[in-house]
């Protein structure tokens, strides 16, 4: 299961942005999981509850995943194309695209802290 590694990922990216003092007053984390991340975010949340049960300190920290469309980018036209039911198409020039823009990422979008 590849979302342990993930959320040990998350959890060192943040130690490694935030001082601990900063770090330790964590209590949201919100992720942006894309449709073709081939991320599970059932599996994601069931790791991030493993994860959190065998660390004290990251016991309160809740986790909030949103996934992301699949956005392409045409090559002839440049239009912007929210993707349906996997069909690569161009909206307005109905041109095929393998330019994506938006739904293979894994990004932590935002951070909220205790205050």
């Amino acid at each position: 299961m590849h979302e342990t590694s993930i959320i040990n990922s998350v959890f060192k990216t943040l130690e490694m942005e935030f001082e601990q003092e900063k770090f330790s007053k964590i209590k949201e984390i919100y992720l942006k999981v894309g449709i073709l991340s081939n991320i599970e975010p059932r599996l994601l949340h069931n790791a991030f509850s493993a994860y959190c049960s065998s660390y004290l300190q990251y016991q309160k920290i809740d986790l909030h995943i949103e996934s992301t469309e699949i956005k392409i980018k045409c090559t002839n036209c440049n239009h912007i194309t929210d993707v349906k039911q996997y069909r690569f198409l161009c909206e307005n020039c109905q041109k095929p695209s393998k330019n994506i823009i938006q739904g293979e990422e894994m990004l932590i979008h935002k951070v909220a802290f205790d205050d």
